[in-house]
């Protein structure tokens, strides 16, 4: 029994040590994993924090918001006679400092910047203005300027900047910014560098709102205070001996994504609030305590060896679920408790994972590994293949196997016009949920209409028809799919004007190919490779020569005209000598945005390219500022005649 009893114990104590180590590892290494760890914090903290019992009476803002913005001659720079009024009335009724969250890195009206210098020169009270150098885009004259404007009003300069973890969010502060000796701008309203025995980072502590929603500061928008000069008893109630920010609350500037923001939904948090958190926690020289990643670790280790010890008992397997059920639960009333009692908040997610892992491992590897194996490759297919496509890859296995086969099949391109320097213009949080929610769209569509997605590139997809499968009708349903994808994409960009996405150009080819899994053994991928699927590259590009959005192939149009169930608003392109081709491929344009009577006269303007210059001159004229005619009347024009050109480019 001893032996039994001592190789039990090895074998639990190695699987929790293996358990433990891989799930450090994980949420170490895999940014994905460290990022729902973070995110299960902010929930932690924020749920089980007490709401604010009243209003903090030391910090109030003045918000320059949409409707400020209403009164004002111009948007950008912030009108400085407006700031100037707003400085005057806040010296005169008291505040005992002024944090100005606006960056003044530019001359205006002159008249403007001298009286908003003037007043803050006036004042007797600690006055912080928002600075920043090059690690914030600032150019050489910005800063001069800003500079410049800060000894005439001799005003304190404090770095607005705000920091970011590796996932976007605002979770800490740093009190020393690298390089120079500008205090942050809490720091110079406060005076304080950091809360107590903290280093220069440190992680903010967020005040939540009253239990009634009234929010914790004090908010004013900034054009009320000018009405308001008649009334001085009220300003002098409203700023008394506070802190006062003059900051932005509009929807597109300086706002960022917070733990509040996140957990409690609405708008991102604007920057001057953040600045408001900063300083209240200064003022109560207030940490939020942290525990040491040793003690995490350590804590981890703990959670993997109670679990496999309990996968191990000689006990039904669903006596054994129950009671890892109530690890994990005891795991997360633990932690709740411990924090509402102490402020210390333990590690969440990797502690319920090295349970997982540790009882996983010990009641069975092997099963556990083929039935993950199996998971993995159905979750993984779903993304790109039809369901009934992945359930024949799960009957059949044999068909993910390295090798291929000449097939008959359909490939679509699509690409976003000028989606490079419209990224470039985006933050990477808003970049980066426009594409998904662009590729979400194209990838439903293509396996709706019976298409694999052979890969995402950047804006760009790649999809098959005709795959894993034979489908006679692969031509058919690649051109629907055009079809829909550039409804779907006209309509997309019209719900999002505001980012200046680019059209949708598709091209699609029906051709042979080799398809099957190409690469190592380990690592492959299911692709085509092939002449044809080059020609659908070089279609989906020649949209632009053409000024169309879908172009395809003839081969493509006939393979899929016995299999559509209605005709399609399509006009002959040309026949097209593409870059790299020998040969002249006839190409189709998808028009329908055009009504028939149009499209009639088109046809006939284009037949007219092979028997009558003179015709066809006419006819293209009166077509009006249509790109493809204006394409055949310089071609016309410069004396070429018949359907035959040549691309020069991709």
């Amino acid at each position: 029994m001893t032996k039994v009893f001592r190789h039990a114990t090895v074998r639990f104590t190695t699987v929790a040590l293996a358990a433990t180590a891989l799930t450090l590892c994980v949420f170490q290494f895999i940014a994905p994993a460290g990022e729902l760890e973070t995110r299960l914090e902010d929930r932690v903290r924020i749920a089980f924090t007490d709401p604010s019992r009243e209003q903090d009476m030391r910090i109030s803002l003045i918000a320059i918001d949409e409707a400020t913005m209403a009164t004002l001659p111009y948007r950008s720079p912030v009108d400085r006679g407006l700031v100037a009024q707003i400085i005057e009335l806040l010296g005169a009724a008291g505040a005992k400092a002024v944090g100005i969250d606006i960056l003044l890195d530019q001359p205006t009206e002159l008249e403007k910047d001298a009286r908003l210098a003037a007043a803050i020169s006036a004042l007797e009270i600690p006055v912080v203005i928002a600075w920043a150098d090059a690690r914030a885009g600032m150019t050489e004259s910005q800063s001069a300027w800003l500079t410049q404007f800060l000894d005439a009003s001799g005003a304190i300069p404090g770095f607005a900047n705000l920091q970011q973890d590796q996932d976007g969010v605002v979770r800490h502060h740093i009190s020393a910014l690298s390089g120079t000796q500008v205090q942050g701008f809490a720091a110079a309203l406060t005076g304080r560098a950091s809360p107590e025995h903290v280093a220069t980072q440190w992680r903010i502590d967020w005040r939540l709102p009253q239990a009634n929603g009234a929010p914790i500061f004090q908010k004013t928008p900034a054009h009320v205070l000018p009405l308001m000069r008649a009334n001085p008893q009220i300003l002098e109630t409203w700023y008394r001996d506070r802190i006062v920010l003059i900051g932005a609350d509009l929807p597109q500037q300086d706002r960022h994504v917070t733990p509040l923001s996140l957990v409690q939904g609405g708008d991102l948090t604007a920057g001057v609030e953040i600045h408001a958190h900063l300083i209240a926690q200064l003022l109560d020289r207030n940490t939020v305590r942290e525990i040491p990643s040793t003690a995490q670790a350590a804590y981890v280790l703990m959670t993997a060896l109670i679990a496999s010890g309990l996968a191990i008992l000689p006990i039904h397997f669903l006596v054994r679920v129950v009671l890892l059920g109530g690890l994990v639960a005891a795991h997360l009333a633990g932690l709740v408790g411990i924090f509402t009692q102490t402020g210390v908040l333990l590690v969440i997610a990797s502690p319920m994972l090295a349970i997982a892992v540790a009882s996983a491992g010990a009641m069975g590897i092997d099963a556990v590994l083929a039935h993950r194996d199996r998971r993995f490759v159905k979750q993984a297919f779903s993304h790109y293949l039809a369901p009934e496509l992945v359930d024949e890859l799960m009957r059949d296995p044999e068909k993910l196997q390295l090798g291929g086969e000449r097939r008959f099949m359909t490939f679509l391109f699509t690409d976003i016009a000028g989606f490079t320097g419209m990224s470039e213009r985006l933050e990477p949080e808003a970049l980066a949920r426009l594409l998904n929610e662009y590729l979400d769209g194209v990838s439903a569509i293509v396996i709706r209409n019976s298409g694999v997605i052979d890969k995402f590139i950047g804006d760009a997809v790649v999809a098959l028809f005709g795959v894993p499968h034979e489908d006679p009708a692969h031509a058919a349903h690649a051109l629907r799919c055009a079809a829909e994808i550039d409804a779907f994409a006209q309509s997309f960009r019209q719900r999002h004007t505001d980012t200046a996405l680019g059209i949708t150009r598709v091209g699609v080819h029906s051709g042979s190919a080799v398809v099957g899994n190409f690469g190592g053994a380990a690592h492959f991928d299911y692709t085509a490779i092939g002449d044809a699927m080059n020609t659908a590259a070089r279609l989906e590009g020649a949209n632009k020569a053409f000024g169309t959005r879908v172009s395809f192939s003839d081969a493509c149009y006939e393979a899929a005209k016995p299999h559509l169930m209605q005709s399609l608003p399509v006009r002959a392109v040309g026949d097209v000598m593409v870059k790299g081709k020998t040969e002249p491929i006839h190409v189709l344009a998808l028009s329908s945005d055009r009504e028939q009577n149009w499209l009639d006269t088109y046809a006939q303007a284009y037949a007219a390219l092979s028997e009558s210059t003179t015709a066809a001159q006419k006819l293209f004229v009166t077509l009006g500022d249509d790109p493809l005619a204006t394409l055949h009347l310089d071609r016309l024009a410069r004396g070429e005649t018949g359907t035959v050109f040549k691309l020069t480019e991709k």
